[in-house]
C-alpha cells in the first residue's frame, strides 16, 4: 500500500469535514438544550409540571448528551495531527532526495 502526498491531504480533508459536520451538530445540541432549559425554568416559575410531549424532547435530549461527540472530535483531531507529521515528514524527505 502506498501512501502518496495526495491521499495524506484527502484523508486529512475528509477528517476536517468529519470534524465540521460533528461541530455543528454539537453545536445545534447545545442549541436544543438552551430551549429546552429556558421551557423548564419558565415551567417552574408557572409552577406547572412536564407535559408528556416536553419529557419525551428530555428523554430524547438526553440521549443525544449521552453520545459525546467531544471524545470523537478529540480522537479525529489527533489522527489529522498524526497525518500532518506524516505528511511533513514526506516533504521533508522529498526535499532532501533532491
Amino acid at each position: 500500500m502506498t501512501c502518496t502526498i495526495e491521499k495524506v491531504l484527502t484523508d486529512a480533508k475528509a477528517l476536517v469535514e468529519r470534524l465540521k459536520d460533528h461541530d455543528n451538530a454539537a453545536e445545534s445540541l447545545i442549541e436544543q438544550t438552551t430551549t429546552l432549559n429556558r421551557r423548564v425554568e419558565s415551567m417552574k416559575e408557572v409552577g406547572t409540571g412536564f407535559p408528556d410531549r416536553n419529557h419525551e424532547d428530555v428523554v430524547e435530549l438526553n440521549q443525544l448528551a449521552n453520545h459525546k461527540p467531544h471524545a470523537i472530535l478529540l480522537q479525529e483531531n489527533t489522527q489529522i495531527r498524526e497525518l500532518h507529521q506524516e505528511n511533513k515528514g514526506a516533504a521533508d524527505k522529498s526535499g532532501a532526495d533532491l
